[in-house]
């Protein structure tokens, strides 16, 4: 005996009656497709919602329509999911262009390309500097929102651009 079918809970007694998928045991007969049920030994299938899918009725039926897709990977998302910007990621996903860090529950920002930054890596690489002070043009505290005065090609706090009567 090889073991139990997964999917019946039948004994499966030799391997010509038997196939292996995603590490566990079917009998060839319960290895089939939720929709059509046609076997999918040897076929190409999807596993969505703990349900096993022919190739075609997964991808020309509504499953994959309801199905989340992670912007930054492609992949299904099958689990867990971090919605942002208006896309779902995979909680790995989401994370700093240039650090890799998890974003996941943190603040982040996001440059004109909606590259996802955590907030050390967007004020090193993507802050604007006061033209009056030379300070990195940064949210005040308490907000996300960066606040600044751009005048004839040149970024500026607002304070600094209020108090230059020169500019």
């Amino acid at each position: 005996m090889m073991g139990s079918c997964v999917k019946c809970r039948g004994d499966v007694h030799s391997s010509d009656q038997a196939c292996q998928a995603m590490g566990q045991i079917f009998h060839i007969s319960c290895f089939t497709c939720c929709v059509c049920n046609k076997q999918l030994k040897g076929k190409a299938f999807y596993y969505f919602s703990g349900k096993m899918f022919c190739e075609a009725d997964y991808l020309y039926s509504s499953v994959k329509q309801f199905a989340e897709v992670c912007t930054s990977c492609g992949y299904l998302i099958s689990d867990t999911l971090i919605q942002a910007l208006g896309k779902s990621f995979h909680p790995d996903c989401f994370c700093c262009v240039v650090c890799k860090e998890k974003l996941e529950g943190q603040p982040f920002n996001v440059d004109t390309q909606n590259k996802i930054y955590c907030v050390k890596d967007y004020q090193r690489f993507l802050a604007q500097v006061c033209a009056a002070c030379g300070l990195l043009i940064l949210p005040s505290e308490g907000s996300n929102e960066i606040v600044r005065v751009v005048s004839m090609g040149r970024n500026y706090h607002v304070s600094c651009y209020e108090g230059k009567s020169d500019i």
